[in-house]
């Protein structure tokens, strides 16, 4: 199958939010868009109808950006005069970016060209410019940037970042046999909107990061709910991005350890800490490996608070009895934390990830979560998908 063209993933990425921006508004689908690039649809709010024409460019140049106008203003003119009662037409231009000359310039066209259409201009940084009856609701501006980032080119969205594997765990958390090893919300979402709302994110993050799936080819083509394909090999760049060095610190305990001090001290550290690694596998009846140190994850190293907490730094000569880990991710990870074994522990997930590449038989650990809960998730994530075709 050939690869799609930006203009494709970007239009595909931009016809959500527009539909959601205006189902948002008040707005009813009468007609669904179709599964191209362009948005056909019939929207209406009261008495107002409008046939949507969107056209969506990978930059947002002038030279760009107006063609595809006068196309846009071309086909929603003709799909309106299409329809009985006629709606009013609405051509739509969306980019990544669009500068104010350039939105500026577009109206300035519409103006000109495009009598009796309404129009819409909009980007990934906020900007909803329309025109046109009852259309007002769905404008807003851009998002300030930063000194000297007009003159960069819009950078790709990072698809590990903390609040996007926290997104991740919720989009696969319906395709986990045992949904108790991740606290996250266990439904399929339709849309950014729905997925930011059960991730406790902003639409515009939920956005940019369901359109850096589609735009990596991660994203399912269907049309009524969120769903992922190629999962092995998304499951496979995740973990890869595990490869870089994560802040530990080795300590032992004051006094003889034991199960009822460690609850105490997880408790005394507060809601973002918990048992990780090797620990956690255990406590959720995934251990695989002995004879190493439990692992607690936290938001910061508790500095200063050793005698206080009953621990001591291990020195290099002794082996620690706890290591204490920041997580790169804290976010994802305190938020997907399970309760398991009477210990808040890492969810299955976030415990794969983070034991694959730890030098004690890691590899080991991986596998036989991998085995058990894994592959299991990754072939209802198939099978899910395969319903949709």
């Amino acid at each position: 199958m050939a690869s799609r063209q930006p203009e494709s993933s970007s239009g595909q990425a931009f016809k959500r939010l527009l539909i959601e921006a205006l189902r948002a508004a008040g707005w009813k689908v009468v007609r669904p868009a179709d599964g191209q690039a362009s948005v056909h649809a019939l929207f209406s709010k009261g008495k107002a109808r409008y046939a949507v024409v969107l056209k969506a460019a990978s930059e947002g140049r002038r030279d760009r950006l107006v063609p595809l106008l006068a196309q846009a203003i071309l086909e929603a003119q003709s799909q309106a005069g299409s329809i009985h009662p006629q709606p009013k037409p609405l051509a739509v231009i969306a980019a990544p970016s669009i500068a104010q000359p350039v939105l500026r310039h577009l109206q300035q066209f519409a103006a000109s060209h495009g009598s009796g259409v309404a129009l819409g201009v909009m980007d990934s940084e906020g900007l909803r410019a329309f025109s046109g009856p009852g259309l007002e609701d769905l404008n807003s501006r851009s998002r300030p940037k930063r000194n000297g980032a007009n003159s960069r080119p819009e950078l790709g969205v990072d698809l590990f970042s903390d609040l996007n594997q926290w997104m991740l765990k919720i989009v696969l958390a319906p395709d986990l046999i045992q949904d108790e090893l991740l606290r996250a919300p266990v439904s399929r979402y339709k849309n950014a909107s729905e997925l930011a709302n059960a991730a406790q994110v902003s639409v515009m993050s939920a956005f940019r990061f369901l359109r850096q799936l589609d735009r990596e080819g991660f994203l399912s083509e269907s049309r009524d709910q969120i769903r992922l394909v190629r999962v092995e090999e998304l499951l496979r760049r995740w973990q890869a991005a595990y490869s870089r060095p994560i802040p530990e610190v080795g300590v032992r305990w004051l006094l003889s350890g034991s199960r009822e001090r460690l609850k105490a001290l997880i408790k005394a550290l507060g809601d973002r800490a918990c048992l990780g690694l090797f620990a956690a596998a255990r406590a959720c009846k995934l251990g695989h490996v002995q004879g190493v140190p439990v692992h607690v994850l936290v938001d910061r190293i508790p500095h200063g608070r050793w005698k206080q907490l009953g621990l001591i730094e291990a020195q290099d000569s002794h082996a620690p009895d706890l290591v204490f880990r920041v997580p790169s991710a804290r976010e994802s990870v305190f938020r997907g934390a399970v309760q398991a074994d009477g210990f808040l522990v890492s969810d299955v997930i976030q415990t794969w990830l983070d034991v694959g590449l730890h030098p004690a038989r890691g590899r080991e650990q991986a596998d036989l979560i991998y085995r058990k809960v894994i592959a299991p998730m990754i072939n209802s994530a198939k099978v899910a998908s395969s319903q949709d075709v």
